[in-house]
Formats: structure tokens, C-alpha cells, sequence
């Protein structure tokens, strides 16, 4: 898809973007944690460009430019020292848009979050091959329908335990055993 911005000469006469005359190039050398910028080449300091997902480490190789006397990381250009998680960080809330998004982890997927997590569908589809479990301190199910099967054994156990009916409660099996 192209986008073309067209500017009326009469509304905006003297308008024209800011040139960005040189691109550089250059060698993360260290981070410095007191002014949270990255030190390329041991001279230039730099603070990651908002749209620089991908968080850099000491010994990429890196494009970065100048504006307004300051320099911002644009690009990762290559990684020579092999790192075991590539993070990818903003400081600003992040909200992804597609027509359809997939996730796939061939080992571990791991959703954390330290507030709220909610998960929203039409229809909802969960399938576990070897074991589930659940912990929660309290949880609320609310359904028009539900019906849970098991091919072996079905056991709910509570220290107290409330069954309510409106119209009938039905127990059917070959031996019932109470008390």
C-alpha cells in the first residue's frame, strides 16, 4: 500500500522535511546506566529510536543518526555475540493488530502478566496432550451449558460441598455408596 501526503501550497507554503544528511555506523562499545544510552565506538552516545523494537547488546554492529544535536539507534545491523533470549522492549504500551496472529514455541510458550490477563473469543479451544492443572484462589465458572466427561476416574473433593437444583438432582450408577 503507498500513502502519499499532499501539502497545498497555499495552506503551507515554506513546509519541508528535516534532511537527515548522514547515517552512521558504528560498534555498541558499552551501556551507561546513568544516562541510559548506549556508547557506540567508545565516543557516541545514543538512546534507541521509539520504532527500535529489538533491544540492543554490547558488540552489535548498528546505524544511528544525528538530530537536534542528539543521536538515536535506528537499525541493528548485525549481532556477533550469540545471546540466548532476543528481547524485544519499549516503554510504551504495545498493542499488536492483525488480521490474524499465530505464536508458536517449540519447546516453551510462556504468557506472564502482573495484573490482568484476559483472553476474549467467539469460540475458544484449548487441547492439552499430557496434563493441565489450574490453580487459583478462587475460581467462577458461569455457562449456559456444561458438561464434563471423564474415561476414568471423576473425583471432586471439597471440604464442604453445596449440590442445587431448581427442579431435580439425578444419580444413576450401578452401586452408589453415601456416608
Amino acid at each position: 500500500m503507498t500513502h502519499v501526503l499532499k501539502l497545498s501550497a497555499k495552506t503551507l507554503p515554506n513546509v519541508v522535511p528535516k534532511e537527515i544528511q548522514v547515517t552512521y555506523g558504528g560498534l555498541i562499545t558499552r551501556f551507561d546506566k546513568l544516562s541510559n544510552s548506549w556508547i557506540i565506538d567508545d565516543v557516541y552516545s545514543a538512546t534507541c529510536a521509539v520504532s527500535l523494537l529489538i533491544q540492543p547488546c554490547v558488540g552489535d554492529t548498528v546505524c544511528f543518526v544525528e538530530m537536534a544535536e542528539e543521536y538515536y539507534i535506528t537499525q541493528l545491523l548485525s549481532r556477533k555475540n550469540e545471546i540466548e533470549t532476543l528481547t524485544i522492549s519499549s516503554d510504551k504500551k504495545m498493542h499488536w493488530q492483525a488480521p490474524e496472529l499465530k505464536f508458536t514455541a517449540f519447546e516453551n510458550l510462556e504468557l506472564i502478566s502482573l495484573d490482568k490477563m484476559a483472553l476474549m473469543s467467539k469460540n475458544y479451544v484449548m487441547s492439552v496432550a499430557n496434563t493441565m492443572i489450574q490453580q487459583a484462589e478462587n475460581l467462577l465458572q458461569k455457562v449456559g451449558q456444561y458438561s464434563l466427561s471423564a474415561k476414568g476416574l471423576l473425583r471432586v473433593h471439597g471440604k464442604h460441598q453445596v449440590i442445587t437444583a431448581e427442579k431435580d438432582v439425578r444419580i444413576d450408577a450401578e452401586r452408589i455408596n453415601m456416608g
